[in-house]
């Protein structure tokens, strides 16, 4: 439980991000820790991506346990961001 809430990133800061940022400014924002990506997500394509998940709650009895953040950077500037539900 205490490894799932250090991995959450509060829908407040997910809703701040923007394409383009660079990685230090996103860096501010994010959780401590990250989560494994959701059974259904599939890893966008593109050469030098590297994608990273974040839970959007730690509490196993919400709708949106299970749900995550997906955060994509290339070259060190956030090229993508999704909010995957299964």
């Amino acid at each position: 439980m205490l490894t799932a809430s250090r991995s959450v990133l509060d829908p407040r800061d997910y809703a701040r991000l923007r394409v383009g940022q660079d990685r230090s400014e996103v860096e501010r924002v994010l959780p401590d820790h990250r989560t494994t990506p959701p059974p259904a997500a599939t890893e966008p394509e593109g050469r030098g991506m590297t994608c990273e998940y974040y839970a959007m709650t730690a509490d196993r009895f919400d709708d949106r346990s299970g749900d995550a953040y997906r955060l994509c950077f290339r070259r060190g500037v956030l090229v993508s961001l999704d909010a995957l539900t299964p």
